[in-house]
């Protein structure tokens, strides 16, 4: 199984936000920041999340998003599957960082379909 891992600790030190600040911004118990800056957490609260991005970009002035803040490394028998569909897809990442930067959307498939007269 792969690993997830948060970056939070990295943002915030980038830009030399204390952990109480953050929670203070994002209005969240400082337990659950720390519990996100050392990735002792095993489920996060989506609420608490969306909450800690909208503060992280209120004190930074930049467009963090989840991508920012957690990072996936595939299990070591994983890694072959990844290279391939990369191989297969070489702009996925592209697209990916498109769409969570709302220059793209995602058409639901009935839509199309109706659109298409498919």
């Amino acid at each position: 199984m792969g690993v997830i891992e948060f970056k939070l600790n990295e943002v915030m030190g980038r830009h030399r936000i204390k952990q109480r600040q953050l929670a203070e911004a994002a209005r969240i118990r400082p337990a659950a920041v720390n519990a996100l800056y050392h990735g002792t957490r095993e489920r996060v609260d989506m609420g608490q999340l969306a909450a800690v991005l909208d503060a992280l970009n209120a004190l930074t002035g930049k467009a963090y998003t989840v991508a920012d803040l957690l990072e996936y490394t595939p299990a070591d028998g994983d890694a072959e599957e990844t290279a391939a569909v990369l191989a297969d897809h070489p702009d996925i990442l592209e697209r990916v960082r498109r769409l969570e930067a709302g220059e793209s959307k995602l058409i639901p498939w009935h839509d199309l379909k109706a659109e298409l007269n498919l």
